[in-house]
């Protein structure tokens, strides 16, 4: 298999003070440290309303990587590659009218065993089997509290599935002002609420900061919740937290990518939102797919879904650190 090269170009740093968000625990903390592989890594730019993707990681399968991507009502995008890479060219498009169940988006999907689950509007779906022959076969087997835990990021360890997801009303967005942690022994029903308040980015009361699409990995025995972050005016970055124990709060770690909001001929100038983390062995890094947006319409596309001049794509960040696992198989990733 060859192995990708590609260098990797710095973000554009925003001061948390700047934003008035906490102080970091770890400000040095490397899972801060994002950067582009291209200037624009941009996964698609003609296949419509791209968001949402869920990311399927096994290395040892003939094609280890599977990519969701959420398009509409009626269906997603599945696409694989035997070799990871940022860029839709070098993937494979298995399907343009992906069925899984009818909704315009997927929160979270996480592989126990020979089970895919995939959570979205409260609904827990379940496949098993080859990913390439899913289309349509997806049951719908189970449950979670979406009008307490909403847009969720999902965690699978020592037999418990972990749901992070949208709790309390934030008044300027469609997110909470926390995120509540719920967890199950089968991940399809039997719900326990360990604490509305895991990850609260308003810990002083009140609902300046809107909170929401989690995803979750473990690094050398620490958990880290990456989600989106909004307050009034003030469009979606994807904010990092941190915790010892994923029974106990997260707390607030820093800015992991915000929009290049003066950069109008990128695909990210207006917004960047709903992450989701995976570890790439070839790589050797970590890396994360996002909605990315701008609100010019000046990179174009073709995207015959959504309004003139509006375009929401898939683009891909990688950790500027490398890392190896410690274990063959460690509890490393959601997915």
């Amino acid at each position: 298999m060859k192995i990708p090269t590609f260098t990797l170009l710095p973000l554009v740093s925003i001061a948390a003070s700047a934003l008035g968000l906490p102080e970091s625990v770890d400000p040095d903390s490397p899972w801060l440290d994002w950067e582009r592989p291209a200037d624009n890594p941009v996964f698609s730019t003609a296949m419509g309303n791209n968001h949402d993707s869920i990311l399927f990681v096994e290395p040892e399968a003939d094609y280890p990587y599977y990519l969701i991507v959420s398009h509409t009502p009626q269906a997603a995008h599945l696409w694989r590659t035997q070799s990871f890479s940022w860029d839709s060219a070098d993937w494979e498009l298995v399907s343009d009218n992906y069925r899984i169940g009818r909704h315009y988006e997927y929160d979270d999907g996480v592989k126990v065993g020979d089970t895919y689950y995939i959570y979205e509007a409260g609904k827990v779906y379940t496949f098993t089997g080859d990913l390439a022959e899913s289309d349509g076969q997806w049951k719908m087997s189970g449950s979670f509290p979406a009008k307490e835990c909403d847009d969720i990021g999902v965690f699978y360890e020592d037999g418990l599935f972990h749901i992070f997801g949208e709790y309390g009303n934030f008044p300027h967005g469609p997110d909470g002002t926390s995120l509540a942690h719920f967890t199950s022994p089968t991940g399809l029903g039997d719900w326990t609420l360990v604490n509305p308040k895991a990850v609260d980015p308003n810990p002083d009361g009140g609902h300046h900061y809107g909170v929401g699409d989690a995803t979750i990995t473990k690094i050398d025995g620490t958990y880290y919740l990456f989600g989106d972050v909004e307050s009034k005016g003030v469009p979606y970055k994807v904010i990092a937290w941190q915790s010892q124990d994923l029974n106990q709060p997260f707390a607030y770690l820093g800015i992991a990518f915000a929009p290049r909001s003066e950069e109008t001929d990128d695909w990210d100038n207006h917004r960047i939102q709903d992450a989701d983390i995976a570890y790439i062995p070839e790589l050797k890094r970590f890396i994360m797919t996002c909605n990315m947006m701008d609100t010019d319409g000046k990179p174009g596309g073709n995207f015959p879904t959504m309004k003139p001049g509006n375009s929401r794509v898939i683009g891909t960040f990688y950790s500027a650190h490398e890392w190896t696992p410690t274990r063959d198989k460690p509890a490393c990733c959601t997915h």
